[in-house]
C-alpha cells in the first residue's frame, strides 16, 4: 500500500504531453489507479476491522478538537519554517501547487482526487492496516508515534520542520482514530483538511 500510494500519482507527469487522446487515455489510468488502490486497501482493512460503526456525538466532538489541535500546530510549526528556512509553505504542497499550474486536467483531477480519493487511501494506509495490522489494540501511543513518523516519510519534506508538520497530522490522525475505532472519523478530517488545503492553493495560482 505504501508503494502504490508512492506512484499513484505518476500519470498526472503525462498529462501536459501527447494528444488530446493520450492525454485522456492517462486521466483514464490516474482514476483507475485510485480505484483499484481503495478496492486493495479497503478489502485488506475490511479482513482486520470487519465492523463498521456510526460516528457519534462524541467522535465529532474529538474529530473537532483533534483538527483544532492540528491547525495550531501547523501555524506555530509554519512560523518556525519560515523564520528558520524562509519557506511559507512546506516543499510538498509547493510540488502540489506546480503541478496543478500545469494544466487544467491536471488541475482539476489532482484537487478532486487530493479531497476524495488520497484521505481514503492514506487513511486505509497509514491509520488502519498500519495500526490495526501490525500493532495489538491494548497498544496506544506506540502505533500513534509510528504513524505519524511514516506518513511523514512520503510527503517530500526538505527540512525537519517540515517533517514534523507532517509527522504531527500524521499522529494526529492516528490518535482520533484510536479513540474512536472507525476510519471515517479520520478520511473526513483529512478530507477537509485536504480541501481547505487546495483551496488556498488555487488561490495563488496564476500569482
Amino acid at each position: 500500500m505504501i508503494f502504490l500510494v508512492s506512484v499513484v500519482q505518476l500519470p498526472l507527469l503525462k498529462l501536459n504531453h501527447g494528444t488530446t487522446l493520450d492525454r485522456g487515455m492517462w486521466a483514464i489510468i490516474y482514476l483507475l489507479g485510485f480505484a483499484v488502490t481503495i478496492a486493495i486497501g479497503g478489502w485488506q482493512y475490511h479482513r482486520l476491522h470487519p465492523k463498521w460503526q456510526r460516528l457519534t456525538g462524541q467522535d465529532w466532538g474529538l474529530m473537532v478538537k483533534g483538527y483544532a489541535f492540528m491547525i495550531f500546530a501547523e501555524i506555530v510549526l509554519g512560523l518556525l519554517n519560515k523564520l528558520l528556512y524562509h519557506e511559507t509553505s512546506t516543499q510538498n504542497n509547493q510540488t502540489i501547487t506546480t503541478l496543478m499550474d500545469r494544466g487544467t486536467l491536471t488541475m482539476v483531477l489532482l484537487a478532486v482526487t487530493a479531497v476524495c480519493a488520497s484521505p481514503i487511501i492514506e487513511e486505509l494506509t497509514f491509520r488502519g492496516l498500519l495500526i490495526d495490522g501490525c500493532f495489538s489494540a491494548q497498544s496506544f501511543w506506540l502505533p500513534i508515534v509510528i504513524s505519524g513518523i511514516i506518513f511523514s516519510i512520503p510527503h517530500a519534506s526538505n527540512n525537519p520542520i517540515s517533517w514534523i508538520i507532517y509527522a504531527v497530522m500524521g499522529g494526529t490522525f492516528a490518535y482520533v482514530y484510536k479513540r474512536t475505532d472507525k476510519l471515517q472519523s479520520t478520511i473526513l478530517m483529512h478530507a477537509f483538511n485536504n480541501l481547505i488545503a487546495v483551496a488556498i492553493m488555487l488561490t495563488t495560482l496564476g500569482h
